[in-house]
């Protein structure tokens, strides 16, 4: 039986993910993530051709982790990910970060649901068409697949979805979020994200090709919260959160 812990993946990130101050950006912790949760899924057979078979395709619902120690240039990242939980259609994936002295850089869990590729629907059957081991019950963070907030966000910019933006499933890859959020932060919020302790993103509803969307801002304590309102339709399509340090 494969225990998914065993598995360590060497990464570093590209010299385009770093700030002018030689920091990680947000997103980019994102990236690093999903290519890492990527290549795991490839080793254990349920990457998108398993998926594909069936009709079906992981969709990410909400990423949220917690940073211990900034990342600071293009060094080498150790990193584990392992299957922690499913509750009714949520699937919970832990991924952990390392430097190569095994110090704890950064952590945290992702939440993601299977897609009737055909409905464009959630898929909510018990079992899965194909074999998914059981979870391993250990978990990084406190985390949630959903956030609700009721404070006055504010338009900062309004963007349109090109051609780049979509992936294979015909909608806006989910990483590209991460990026509008991060074009919303101003110059003094760029230099203090050496001070990131939490970044959270949800995704609540596809952007599609020519869609034209707001990104709304607003702050509350420590934390900034960044939102993308699909104008097409009014749906509120991500939220982004991050968190600083006093």
């Amino acid at each position: 039986m494969i225990n998914e812990k065993d598995f360590v993946y060497e990464i570093e990130p590209d010299v385009s993910e770093l700030n002018e101050y030689g920091y990680l950006k947000p997103y980019a912790y994102q990236n690093l993530f999903s290519a890492i949760a990527e290549k795991h899924l490839n080793r254990i057979n349920l990457n998108v051709d398993t998926t594909m078979k069936y009709g079906l395709a992981w969709v990410l619902i909400s990423i949220s982790l917690e940073i211990m120690k900034p990342v600071k240039g293009c060094i080498k990242l150790f990193a584990q990910t392992w299957h922690s939980q499913k509750k009714g259609p949520f699937f919970r994936r832990e991924l952990v970060f390392k430097d190569e002295n095994n110090n704890l850089l950064f952590h945290g869990s992702t939440f993601s649901v299977l897609l009737d590729l055909e409905t464009r629907s959630v898929f909510r059957k018990k079992e899965a068409p194909f074999y998914i081991g059981s979870p391993i019950s250990e978990f990084t963070i406190d985390a949630n697949p959903s956030f609700k907030t009721d404070i006055t966000l504010n338009e900062v910019d309004r963007r349109k979805v090109y051609n780049s933006y979509i992936d294979c499933l015909g909608h806006v890859n989910n990483t590209r979020y991460g990026e509008f959020a991060y074009d919303a932060l101003n110059d003094e919020e760029k230099e203090n994200l050496h001070k990131m302790k939490r970044y959270e993103v949800f995704f609540l509803s596809e952007l599609r090709d020519k869609d034209i969307f707001s990104v709304q801002k607003g702050r509350m304590n420590d934390r900034i919260i960044i939102r993308g309102v699909n104008e097409t339709n009014c749906d509120t399509s991500f939220d982004v959160l991050i968190d600083f340090d006093k």
